[in-house]
């Protein structure tokens, strides 16, 4: 897909060998940003984006989270959502031993609360951090009878994969975008009882633990998410103190970087890139560090 280099791997802490797609800029990059994708995901559906801050001389490491896309790992489960974090600190030592530039994160959805939860432990070294759509909350109808089976076999059948009912024509109003996410092979719609139960209790903890985030963030809020609860996570975002903006799309769907007017996301991530990385560097925390 058109911004990435051929798939690599990577050693994880824990020795897993997790898949990551890479885009470079044409010249020195002025930051390096690593692209957390959502639940079911997976970073090859990132190219355009990936090209965008490409162009805009950003470094791009987008990863296939465990248990997601070309990564090792059974659909949709994981043991410990802690995994996902250290997975975020080992990434981001790899990245400081080839740029020697400010780190950034991005995380859409799922990738959001992964990056909040990170955030929110004191790791040193990041610039800043984009959320789109956060995942804090559903806003789709979960049955009653799968939260009980999730609580039932969290530690009986961990792994068992259960259909989580989404349906990707609310991705984007462009219907083009649900259809090929259908079609793919590496997108998958089924969640763990193991992975439900770390999941929420992540949730919960991201927005007990807010006080602790404390790097520029911009918050991507679609107006009409069918897929995760927009107003919660809103409410999370803009009861943060510091420097916090939030931007709200009237009328878009979940995927705000797929959706037919895309641009406006970009101008407003563009004002928000520039403004971050033009601050003086003492503002900056030191070295990248888990």
């Amino acid at each position: 897909m058109a911004g990435f280099a051929d798939v690599a791997y990577w050693t994880a802490a824990d020795g897993a060998r997790l898949a990551l797609r890479r885009a470079s800029p044409a010249g020195p990059a002025r930051a390096a940003l690593i692209l957390l994708h959502g639940f079911g995901d997976h970073s090859g559906r990132y190219g355009d984006v990936a090209a965008w801050f490409a162009a805009r001389g950003v470094s791009v490491y987008a990863l296939d989270q465990r248990g997601h896309g070309r990564s090792p790992g059974k659909r949709g489960h994981v043991s410990r959502f802690a995994q996902f974090l250290s997975d975020v600190a080992a990434l981001r030592k790899l990245v400081a031993g080839e740029e020697a530039a400010p780190q950034l994160l991005l995380g859409q959805s799922f990738g959001g609360t992964v990056a909040l939860r990170y955030l929110e432990t004191g790791p040193q070294g990041v610039a800043g951090a984009i959320i789109s759509s956060p995942f804090l909350t559903v806003a789709m109808k979960v049955a009653p009878w799968k939260v009980l089976l999730a609580r039932l076999l969290a530690d009986i059948r961990p792994s068992l994969p259960v259909a989580t009912g989404l349906d990707v024509g609310h991705l984007s109003t462009d219907p083009a975008v649900g259809q090929a996410a259908k079609s793919d092979p590496l997108y998958h719609r089924v969640m763990s009882p193991r992975a439900y139960r770390e999941l929420r209790a992540a949730q919960a903890a991201v927005v007990a633990e807010g006080h602790h985030l404390a790097v520029p963030l911009l918050f991507l809020f679609a107006g009409d998410d069918r897929i995760v609860g927009r107003a919660a996570a809103e409410a999370f975002a803009r009861a943060l103190s510091g420097d916090v903006t939030v931007q709200v799309y009237d009328g878009f769907f979940h995927e705000l970087f797929n959706e037919p007017q895309r641009a406006r996301v970009f101008r407003d991530v563009e004002r928000w890139l520039d403004r971050v990385l033009q601050a003086p560097a003492s503002h900056r925390a030191g070295p990248a560090t888990g």
